[in-house]
């Protein structure tokens, strides 16, 4: 909270803090985030050689797992690699979403249009039922969120089987439905974080093409 502070003495709008801090965290990720793109195109390059494993081992899933992983140390390829940004965003988002449920500063923070309360969620409308996990308020932020978080998982250059589209699929759904109730500064920060990869990753994936 204290760097939002900071940077509020020179923007008034907590918001605009908001869009600031997601670039000061993007640069921060910046390196983690380029070697997770490389080690996701270096693990596209081995697909057909662990297609190779499948079928020779199909029989011996143990025997498939070490010959896998003899695969990835011999071309030095950390299958994990995709995960590093992720691992770095979901503490700081449990962090910020404690951070905008109890600071008196972002309650009734306005941004602009329809978010007019930080602290809360952007609802435009409520129903006249409560979905579950969902809740009973449509919020835009949560819906732009999903959108973005749908767009990086195109760009990204694995290539997944069925089932793992299919749950990076639900996952994004998911998102949806659980960031509805979360704070509208919350899905501000995750979704310009969103827009900042996207563009990013398109940078990236261009000089990575070049080499």
């Amino acid at each position: 909270m204290g760097l939002l502070k900071f940077f509020h003495r020179w923007f008034p709008n907590y918001g605009v803090v908001l869009i600031l801090f997601s670039i000061v965290v993007k640069i921060v990720v910046f390196p983690l985030t380029k070697k997770s793109h490389q080690s996701s195109k270096e693990m596209q390059a081995l697909q057909p050689e662990i297609a190779q494993l499948k079928e020779k081992h199909k029989n011996n899933p143990q025997k498939l797992n070490q010959a896998t992983m003899n695969l990835y140390k011999e071309h030095g390829v950390n299958p994990l690699g995709g995960c590093l940004p992720l691992l770095i965003q979901m503490p700081l988002l449990i962090s910020l979403f404690q951070v905008f449920r109890s600071t008196i500063e972002l309650r009734g923070a306005y941004f602009f249009g329809w978010i007019t309360d930080l602290s809360a969620p952007d609802v435009v409308f409520r129903l006249p039922f409560s979905i579950p996990l969902y809740g009973d308020g449509f919020a835009i932020l949560p819906i732009i969120m999903g959108v973005t978080m749908f767009i990086q998982q195109k760009m990204m250059p694995t290539q997944a089987s069925g089932q793992q589209k299919f749950m990076s699929y639900y996952m994004t759904g998911f998102f949806v439905l659980l960031f509805n109730t979360f704070p509208s500064g919350l899905n501000l920060y995750y979704t310009t974080y969103n827009l900042l990869s996207f563009f990013q990753q398109r940078s990236i994936k261009n000089k990575l093409a070049e080499k």
